[in-house]
């Protein structure tokens, strides 16, 4: 009986990562959903911290 019920819930856990990944926005580190336009006129999508590279 054990047996089902925790196949049951791996098996909902897994159905509601799937829909996540399909349905939710990921986490875009330093990117903007909408473009955005500086004072200058520039249209960016990332933000200033998405300059620094760690190499």
């Amino acid at each position: 009986m054990f047996q089902y019920i925790l196949v049951g819930f791996v098996g909902a856990i897994s159905m509601l990562s799937i829909c996540g990944f399909l349905f939710l926005k990921e986490g875009t580190k330093g990117l903007k959903a909408k473009a955005y336009k500086t004072k200058s006129g520039i249209v960016h999508t990332a933000e200033k911290s998405r300059e620094r590279h760690i190499v």
